[in-house]
């Protein structure tokens, strides 16, 4: 029963990144057109486009495992499958580079 709970968790977390690639490679393309082309410069998009700006953000905050996000609730159920399996050691070290790949997006201007 475990193997097919963890399967269903693993696709799961497969759909919800997949989805989430799809949508930011989908943006970035989008905000060329509206000439943003620096990371300064979506600064003014929920100005000149504002669904695009909550879109792109939720994305991001999803990304960046922030709670109730699909993000966050893959990650989670991620986790707690690999704890399950018996992967002690790697659900401790995916959340500790969840947390500084967290941290370092935070820092970009």
């Amino acid at each position: 029963m475990w193997n097919h709970r963890r399967n269903s968790i693993t696709s799961n977390w497969y759909i919800i990144y997949a989805s989430m690639m799809i949508d930011a490679f989908a943006i970035v393309p989008a905000l060329r057109q509206t000439h943003v082309k620096y990371i300064a410069d979506l600064g003014a998009l929920a100005k000149t486009n504002p669904i695009s700006a909550m879109t792109f953000s939720i994305t991001m905050f999803s990304y960046a495992g922030i709670p109730s996000l699909a993000g966050f609730c893959s990650k989670f159920y991620l986790f707690f499958a690999a704890l399950g399996c018996g992967a002690y050691f790697l659900a401790p070290v995916g959340v500790v580079t969840s947390v500084i790949g967290r941290w370092a997006a935070g820092r970009l201007p």
